[in-house]
């Protein structure tokens, strides 16, 4: 059981790691179609609150024909979206290897 965690665990880091790098790409997206504002809240509350992620998220699906990056936004959806079914999977295996979930 604990193969399994670890490898979930590490797979949830791994898609952090490129959903950080899809952040990135979004805000230099932002700054090369002079949306500087919206690129600078993203980066300041990225930094203060971690909210500025999902700021640059929801930006890069609004200005999708804009920064022409259909493919990628869809790109960074699944690996979200992926990243989040690891996280779930992972926590409740943890919950169950330390008694928290209960069957009746």
């Amino acid at each position: 059981m604990a193969v399994a965690e670890t490898m979930l665990l590490a797979m949830c880091w791994g898609l952090g790691i490129v959903n950080l790098v899809c952040f990135v790409i979004i805000l230099v997206k932002m700054f090369a179609y002079q949306d500087i504002g919206l690129a600078l809240i993203s980066l300041l509350l990225t930094l203060c609150s971690g909210f500025g992620v999902l700021i640059a998220f929801i930006g890069g699906w609004v200005y999708v024909t804009k920064y022409d990056s259909l493919r990628f936004m869809g790109f960074w959806t699944a690996i979200s979206f992926a990243q989040f079914l690891f996280a779930v999977a992972y926590t409740l295996m943890l919950m169950q290897s330390e008694n928290l979930l209960s069957y009746r």
